[in-house]
Parts: structure tokens; sequence; C-alpha cells
């Protein structure tokens, strides 16, 4: 039977963070953790991205006999008139997650940080994405009384630790799109001389070009598209990619970031950046020349990472979406995340229900100009009466799915 707790604390200053940095790196090996769970991912989102936004840090640690055995770093930050709790994290598609030592893992030590967090990181609005709906978290989220949406997602991790080989897990596998593993690089080694290369912390110079060819040809694909997302433009954004990538590796962790390069007759074709865990990767971005779609670069590139993750030992989260390749790569290997709203005070409550009553004024104005108008307010999955889906005021501040850089889905190849 586990201790109880002897302390839990809320760390809201820069030099507090970084008194953690030798214990949150051990927890980190420990617990064997997911990238963006680690003190220097965490980090250099605070000093690139959160800090430069307005945000504000509450990181909740617990301790037991002295020892550091979980955290969960938040942020806090005002929008109009409304104060908000969030994950640490890029404004992206992050997930929700607590880093905790598996020694010392229960339901009791989440329900205390939840709670804690709760009473000591005041707040009108929490936002919890991609929250695994199998976890204790999800469950004491669902059952607090301000619960206001939650969106259901699926998310897909390739279990690739567990594979033998590349050839046996290729041949394991059945066709994506009509074609076995391996099919369409063969397809594409018929066209030029191509070359796959890894890049890392040491290629400083080259994790920026890199990071500026996939960013244009994002671009690019959004203008085609039509969506655009802020980050695409963003300098903290590519900031924030830059000095991912470029984070030595330090003691027991892993570099923080890598890009893969697919290239043909010495020209970049392919771009795909993916974040480190202790035992995992993470698609970050991916980005291909659609001048070669037809010979789909980006699927191809997607495959090498497959391969390089079974050949050292990974496991590959490939994000939030229903993309075929993602039950394809993880076997169907297929989980249930979702993000969840909570009003967390009355205030938070004023909020929601002031959003609520201009979207319903507005689709009333619609209908009148369309000459009919509404017989009552249209369906919407929601709880508690809140006709939205997305955070008061927040349409400009973080990316939605369809404009996000990460997991949310890949270009289309045609």
């Amino acid at each position: 039977m586990n201790a109880p707790v002897e302390d839990i604390d809320v760390i809201k200053i820069p030099e507090g963070f970084q008194a953690l940095r030798s214990e949150w790196r051990e927890l980190w090996v420990r617990a064997k953790g997911l990238h963006h769970e680690s003190f220097d991912v965490c980090w250099i989102v605070w000093d690139c991205v959160a800090k430069r936004t307005g945000k504000s840090l509450r990181i909740v640690t617990a301790r037991r006999n002295g020892k550091l055995i979980a955290v969960w770093p938040l942020v806090r930050s005002r929008n109009r008139l409304w104060t908000m709790l969030r994950p640490l994290g890029p404004d992206s598609a992050d997930y929700t997650t607590i880093l905790v030592d598996p020694e010392h893992s229960s339901d009791k030590l989440i329900e205390s940080i939840w709670f804690a967090t709760r009473k000591q990181c005041a707040s009108d609005i929490i936002l919890l994405p991609f929250l695994d709906c199998e976890s204790h978290l999800y469950r004491l989220a669902m059952e607090h009384d301000g619960l206001v949406t939650h969106k259901e997602d699926r998310c897909a991790v390739a279990r690739l630790s567990r594979e033998v080989n590349w050839e046996s897990f290729a041949a394991s596998l059945g066709t994506l799109s009509g074609r076995k593993a391996g099919a369409l690089r063969r397809r594409l080694e018929r066209q030029g001389k191509v070359d796959v290369r890894v890049l890392g912390p040491e290629d400083g110079d080259n994790n920026v070009c890199m990071i500026d060819w996939m960013l244009a040809s994002k671009r690019d694909w959004a203008e085609r598209v039509d969506k655009k997302g802020q980050w695409l433009y963003s300098s903290i954004y590519r900031d924030y990619l830059i000095a991912l990538a470029n984070q030595k590796s330090e003691g027991d962790e892993e570099a923080c970031a890598r890009i893969l390069v697919l290239s043909m007759n010495d020209a970049p074709i392919a771009v795909c950046m993916v974040g480190m865990g202790k035992q995992s990767l993470l698609g970050i971005m991916n980005s291909f020349d659609r001048q070669h779609a037809k010979l789909a670069p980006g699927a191809i590139a997607m495959e090498a990472w497959v391969r390089w993750a079974i050949e050292h030992g990974n496991d590959f989260d490939l994000g939030v979406g229903s993309e075929t390749f993602k039950p394809y790569w993880s076997k169907g290997n297929i989980s249930r995340v979702s993000s969840i709203e909570i009003a967390h005070s009355a205030w938070g409550r004023v909020a929601y229900a002031m959003r609520d009553g201009a979207s319903r004024l507005s689709a009333i104005r619609a209908d009148m100009r369309r000459g009919k108008v509404a017989a009552g307010p249209a369906k919407t999955h929601h709880a508690h009466g809140t006709a939205s889906n997305a955070n008061p005021g927040e349409s400009d501040e973080r990316p939605d799915e369809a404009s996000s850089p990460e997991r949310t889905g890949a270009e289309r190849e045609s």
C-alpha cells in the first residue's frame, strides 16, 4: 500500500521550475516518460512560447518522503475578463498527462493532485486537451460540476518496441492504399537516387533549413486548401521548433526531437519531425513537395520513421485523427481521448453563458435573413446546456484540429 503523499506544491516562478531540473529528469527516466513530459521540452515550451504569449507558470509537484514522484506542468492565462488553466504546451494538439513515478502511481495520488490543482491554481476555466478516456484524471474531470464540453477523438500508437525487426513486421502487414510496406519506396527509387537521413541536435544549421522548408511547404498547402493556422506564420512557433530540434541531449535523456529528410537526387521532397520520448516517438509535423505528390513522399517518410523506431526499440505515437495510415501502422491499436472544458468558477459559467447566448442570437439572425425563424435551439454535443465546442474568446488563440501542426493528420498526397 502506498504511503500518504507528504507534500503537493505549485511552483509559479521560473527559478522554481529550473530548480526541478535534476529531479524531473530522473523521474522522467524512471517513468519512461513521453516527449511532452520531459523537463527540457517543457522548459523550451515555456521559454519560447508560453512566456512570450503572456502565460504564467503553475507547475504542480507531488513528493513522498521528500522524493519527487509526480509533476503536472500547467500554465495560467487571461483571455479578456477570464482566467484559464491548461497544460503547458505550444498551443497545438498536445495530450493531457501527468508524469508519475510508476512505483507510486495510484488513483489516490491522481485525486490528490487534481483536488490540489483545483484549489491552488485558481482559474475560471480549465482546459484539458486530448485526455485519455481510460485514465483516472478523465473520470475526475468528467465528474466536475462545471463540465461544459467533452469532445472525443481517436489516437493511434504503434507498439513497435515489441517487434523483432522491420522485415518480419512489414511481412505481417496487409496493404495500405493497395500496396505492401516498402512498395512505395521501391517505386520512388526507380525515379532517381533516394536518400533518407535522420538529423539530430548536432545538425543545427540543417535543422533550421529543414524546419523552414517544412513550414514553407505547409503554408503552400494551407493556401491551396484554405486551412490556415496562425502557427504557420508565427515566429514564436518557428523558434520553438528550432530550439526543440537543436536541444543537446544530456545524461539519460535522448535528443528532444529529430528530423527525417527524404531526398531524391539530393533535393528534399519530404521532411518529417518527431519528438523523442524515453522509449517512444511522437509525430510533430510533416510536409512534402507537392510537385512529387503522386510519388507519395510523405507516406514514404512516415514508413522510414516506422522502420527507424523498430530498429531503435521505440514505440510510435501516430497521434489524433482518423487517417488510414494510423490503424495500418499501429495494427489497430486505437484509443479514445477527449478534449474537456470546465467552467471552474461562477464567473467561468458566465463566460460560457454569454458565448452560448451570442451563438444562439447569431443563429436566429441567420435564420431571419434566410426568411425562416428557427423554432428552437439546434442540437449540439455539450454538457449542462452549453451549445458551444470552442473556448469563449479563444478562436484566435488556440489552433483547432484543422489548423493544428501536430498529431491531427497529414496533408493529402494526390
